[in-house]
């Protein structure tokens, strides 16, 4: 009976102990839970970095020219008006009903850092550049020097880095200010643009991130795209126009639009676009609808390296202006071949250029460096001189998978 009794009672304090245990750790996980909200809560309202708005000058676009003085450079900043961003319709020049949506200030001092500074005093609110589209170099500092003003923008925690970078071939600070009808703010208007560019292959889009890899890089000499301004009725408008090449920090050449082609073809990058193509007849437009490149080194017997480059390209024919038929067997082959012809000649052209220049816009060296990285140590020291040397194969597969809607011209030109 005791033995029972016992044993029954330890049952009891057992499920006591349990019962009791269960409950504290219950209570004790609510009383955690309750903490970190209150923690988190303290988190949420505290207010020590607040920046309001009212007290900054959101910049959109930056740009940097040559000083008056010597050894000096202009800082361009592109400031949002938000008060005339919501008023109605957009004016000449980019401003709304009651004016112009931004304002650019300026000053020259010997430093990008000495000249943001100095705005200060100039101006009742601090720039902002964490929204900046577009950073501008003018041809005639980036020809002495963008490494100031590349250090700055690349340390400073407000910017980002896929902002994009250009070369004007004039003053930056003019074409920030140019004549804009779809957009009320420049800057904005030359960001959207370099977004557009994926659809012509003719164009190199870089951000500060991209160019500043191939600055570090060994053997890739950076590249940006040029913008320049054109008058049309009167107006200055910006348009883009060629690309620039860099070698330890200043720009020593350019490449014009089939040569900029020809890089896209090479470094994979060339996504769609157009060719015009002569026949016996007459001119026909291809689009290229999908493009992908290979490039590989390919060592041989005698251990010499050349270069390996395999294009496959796929088009459509838009616009005939002949009088043949160009859905025919033999048409469709002739096309196919001057398609092959005419990316070629883009491939040759940028080859060539780059060879002038002994600068590496094509990415041979870090492709050697990948496959042959053995090979690549004893190149890297001399790849100046090593790279104009190098050969290149060139393949080239094209198909054409249609020929429009319609099978002859709507109106038939060319020769009779």
């Amino acid at each position: 009976m005791k033995k029972r009794a016992v044993a029954a009672g330890g049952k009891v304090f057992r499920t006591f102990s349990a019962s009791f245990s269960r409950k504290w750790q219950k209570e004790a996980r609510r009383a955690g839970v309750f903490l970190i909200c209150i923690l988190l809560a303290c988190c949420l309202c505290s207010c020590w970095s607040q920046r309001e708005l009212n007290t900054l000058a959101i910049v959109l676009g930056t740009g940097l020219d040559v000083g008056d003085r010597p050894d000096t450079l202009t800082l361009t900043a592109q400031v949002v008006k938000a008060s005339e961003i919501g008023s109605g319709t957009s004016a000449k020049g980019g401003g709304g009903a009651g004016g112009k949506a931004y304002v650019n200030v300026s000053y020259t001092d010997n430093s990008v850092l000495a000249a943001v500074r100095e705005l200060t005093r100039m101006q009742n609110r601090r720039l902002y550049f964490a929204h900046n589209e577009v950073l501008i170099f003018s041809s005639d500092l980036a020809k002495k020097d963008i490494a100031e003003g590349l250090d700055v923008f690349m340390r400073d925690y407000e910017t980002r880095m896929n902002i994009n970078i250009l070369i004007s071939k004039g003053k930056a600070s003019e074409i920030l200010d140019e004549n804009v009808e779809l957009e009320k703010i420049p800057a904005l208007h030359i960001s959207k643009l370099m977004g557009n560019q994926k659809s012509n292959s003719e164009t190199v889009t870089v951000t500060l991130r991209d160019f500043a890899i191939a600055t570090l890089s060994d053997s890739a000499a950076p590249v940006a795209p040029m913008v320049e301004l054109y008058e049309s009725e009167g107006k200055k408008c910006a348009k883009l126009e060629g690309t620039a090449v860099f070698k330890k920090k200043k720009m020593i050449g350019e490449l014009n639009k089939e040569q900029t082609s020809g890089v896209l073809w090479v470094t994979n990058k060339a996504q769609s676009g157009e060719k015009t193509v002569n026949t016996p007849w007459g001119q026909v437009t291809l689009e290229i609808l999908h493009s992908n490149s290979d490039l590989k080194p390919v060592k041989g017997e005698d251990g010499t390296i050349r270069m390996k480059l395999t294009i496959d390209v796929e088009g459509a024919v838009e616009g005939n202006e002949t009088t043949e038929n160009m859905s025919r067997p033999e048409n469709i082959a002739m096309l196919k071949g001057r398609m092959r012809d005419a990316v070629r000649s883009d491939v040759g052209s940028a080859l060539a250029q780059a060879r002038a220049l002994s600068a590496d816009v094509l990415g041979f060296g870090e492709a050697i460096r990948r496959e042959y990285p053995e090979d690549w140590e004893k190149m890297k020291g001399n790849w100046e001189q090593e790279f104009p040397k190098l050969g290149m194969d060139i393949q080239i597969n094209a198909e054409l998978s249609s020929e429009g809607g319609l099978v002859k011209p709507v109106i038939p030109g060319g020769a009779q």
